[in-house]
């Protein structure tokens, strides 16, 4: 296996270790190709229990209705908000609430639980009679990460971070090793590509264009 392949299968083999940061990776790629304005998007990180608001925000638009979206599939929706309506869908009635009014709107969800680690972001839809299409705008996205507090148990917060230290060693040290056999392959690799050169490479003959001068004429002179 090369150094390269074993570096790949390294950090494979760490990431799979930390089912929460796989799903954090997971979530930001979605948010990276779903979203059109990257500067409105943040990582929200909550424990089980707490509130968080999403704010939705089309400074420019009168007209048109929004969804607000959970994932990366715009089926699976949190509510429906128009000028003169806000429905929410049954999963999260009773823990959804909104505030101001369209299209800028406020949506908070209480009593968060880890179920509710998902990517939320807020669609602005508005049907174009001239091409018969739908035309869709972004307007504002949040990664939410619900963590367990663990029942605030002083022993189970210390054992969480004694976990992350193990891993964090393990990375540390399956980083060197990978990086340790790198460079020992690259000098091996040299040394033995040099030796082969030398050994290919022939001994260059020097043509003898020796001249002997009969120097006892001069010396008579």
């Amino acid at each position: 296996m090369f150094p390269a392949q074993e570096f790949c299968v390294s950090v494979s083999v760490i990431v799979s270790m930390s089912a929460v940061g796989l799903k954090l990776v997971t979530l930001l790629c979605f948010s990276c190709t779903a979203l059109s304005v990257p500067e409105r998007c943040q990582v929200v990180w909550k424990k089980a229990g707490e509130t968080t608001t999403i704010e939705c925000r089309m400074s420019d638009r009168t007209d048109g209705y929004l969804d607000l979206c959970r994932g990366v599939c715009e089926d699976d929706k949190v509510i429906y908000a128009e000028s003169k309506k806000v429905d929410i869908v049954p999963a999260f009635r009773g823990r959804v609430h909104t505030n101001g009014a369209y299209p800028n709107v406020d949506i908070s969800i209480v009593n968060l639980t880890s179920a509710d680690t998902a990517l939320y972001w807020c669609v602005y839809k508005k049907f174009d009679e001239v091409t018969g299409s739908v035309i869709k705008t972004s307007g504002g996205s949040v990664v939410l990460v619900v963590t367990e507090d663990g029942g605030g148990s002083a022993n189970g917060n210390q054992a969480c971070e004694t976990d992350h230290q193990k891993l964090l060693l393990v990375a540390v040290v399956i980083a060197g090793v990978v990086l340790f056999g790198f460079i020992l392959g690259a000098c091996i690799w040299i040394i033995l590509k040099t030796k082969t050169y030398r050994l290919s490479v022939k001994p260059r003959r020097v043509p003898n264009n020796e001249v002997y001068e009969d120097m006892r004429s001069t010396i008579r002179r």
